[in-house]
């Protein structure tokens, strides 16, 4: 088998799973596929964070707050937890934080901050994102 292929191969788990959180926050488990639990979480994920970026554009603070608050609880799902690191742990409250920064920013009505933090969630979920990709990758040579 070609080198390409393998990496191909190997790759496709973590792309889908990227795909399918849309903006990310949580990843899949290191040298598993994504569990059933683990795609559900990921499409609430989804559906809350594109829920989120209609709400910003059209000032609709009730689901802004609606969405942000169920963004932040998602994280309470023992499926959320993918990885059992300190970088995964801190990566996982700064996406809490940033889902509550967006939550104020609706509760206050904010047309400025709320794009933003809208932003700055979607950072945390890419970031998070990629350290899962390198994490699940160092796994898989062990």
């Amino acid at each position: 088998m070609k080198l390409g292929n393998r990496v191909r191969r190997t790759m496709r788990p973590v792309i889908v799973a990227v795909v399918l959180a849309g903006i990310g926050g949580t990843v899949v488990p290191p040298a598993h596929a994504q569990t059933t639990a683990l795609n559900r979480v990921m499409r609430q994920k989804l559906e809350h964070a594109q829920a989120v970026l209609a709400a910003v554009v059209t000032s609709n603070w009730v689901e802004l707050e609606r969405n942000s608050r169920a963004l932040a609880a998602i994280t309470n799902d023992p499926a959320w937890m993918v990885l059992q690191t300190p970088e995964y742990t801190k990566q996982s409250e700064a996406f809490v934080r940033a889902a509550n920064d967006l939550l104020e920013a609706a509760s206050r009505r904010d047309l400025e901050a709320a794009p933003l933090a809208y932003v700055t969630l979607t950072m945390r979920c890419v970031q998070c994102h990629r350290y899962a990709a390198r994490a699940r990758i160092a796994n898989a040579g062990h």
